[in-house]
């Protein structure tokens, strides 16, 4: 059966991220930690720009990493294989524990350290992270599920980012002195799928990687080879991440001649199973979380002669753009 679908699956064993209020180059930053046979061990870090949102990417000697699922913001301004002093990031079950010591590009010194380790075990949870809300040119409907998801709490070791010497202010969320948490978001186990990439490939309506999964229905299901030339069809679909329903929308699929044209449009907002109330209340006064999915839309073609490709690529659509939610945090 010949589907409008594919997707990719991929996996990291844990990240942290923050957004920076004051630094004059940079905005935001993230540690990636990869251990596993397909990436090999070590750190991914990542800083975005502050004036044109391209991101700067490092990664320690010996990673396997694809660049293509990293154009996320506004694009990669540069991809560096860069020896680290420091790089570790562990996700305990009383906190995270990080740090990480690297020279960027512009020979700046960049140092993270991040440890709210208490003794107290955390209460976690499943989250769709919103960095495709902030993506300007999509090369895929890329879909963050962080399990296991947290944000460092406030101790007696607050959390530091120092670029070239001069430490870096970090987004807020309002009422800390109440959640006692700091805006840095951190989780284990993470899982990255793309939906429709725009490299032809061939279809395929679920995907596996370790003991995660994901998965594509169409309602009702259809066989793009069986349509008569000139025919039209609709109906619904979505995605699941582990079980979990994450978004989907609208598809209509039109045969002429040897390829069909489909669209999947007007998604639906992310839509969370329980949360913390602190998440919960993030989520729900911050509207970026749960609707940067309906901004999306694509368009593609399916050609019927030859092996089964599909080929097509997302836009935006307009909306929520990521700001609102650096508004709110003063990031």
């Amino acid at each position: 059966m010949t589907t409008p679908i594919t997707l990719r699956i991929d996996r990291l064993a844990a990240l942290l991220n923050a957004e920076l209020a004051d630094d004059p180059v940079y905005d935001g930053v993230e540690l990636q930690w990869f251990d596993d046979e397909v990436h090999g061990t070590g750190m991914l870090a990542f800083l975005s720009r502050r004036e044109d949102r391209t991101v700067d990417y490092y990664l320690q000697p010996g990673l396997r990493l694809d660049r293509r699922g990293y154009e996320i913001g506004g694009g990669t301004r540069s991809w560096n294989v860069t020896p680290f002093e420091v790089a570790r990031l562990a996700v305990a079950q009383d906190g995270v524990d990080a740090e990480v010591r690297f020279t960027d590009v512009d020979g700046r010194l960049v140092e993270v350290r991040v440890d709210d380790r208490d003794g107290v075990p955390r209460r976690r949870a499943r989250l769709l992270a919103p960095v495709s809300a902030g993506i300007v040119r999509p090369t895929s409907l890329l879909l963050v599920s962080m399990n296991a998801f947290d944000l460092v709490r406030v101790t007696a070791t607050p959390p530091s980012v120092r670029i070239d010497g001069r430490s870096a202010a970090l987004g807020q969320l309002p009422g800390a002195r109440v959640h006692r948490r700091h805006l840095i978001k951190y989780a284990a186990s993470v899982v990255v799928v793309e939906l429709n990439p725009d490299v032809p490939e061939q279809p395929t309506v679920a995907a596996a990687c370790g003991d995660h999964t994901a998965e594509a229905r169409l309602v009702p299901p259809i066989d793009l080879r069986a349509m008569a030339d000139g025919a039209r069809a609709e109906g619904r679909w979505h995605v699941t991440v582990d079980g979990a329903r994450v978004t989907g929308g609208r598809w209509s699929a039109q045969r002429d001649h040897d390829e069909v044209h489909v669209d999947l449009d007007s998604l639906e907002r992310w839509r969370p199973g329980p949360l913390p109330w602190l998440m919960r209340l993030v989520t729900t006064v911050v509207p970026v979380f749960r609707r940067w999915p309906t901004t999306y839309a694509w368009h593609g073609t399916v050609p019927l002669a030859g092996p089964a490709s599909v080929t097509g690529r997302w836009r935006r659509t307009g909306g929520h753009d990521g700001q609102s939610y650096r508004r709110a945090t003063g990031s």
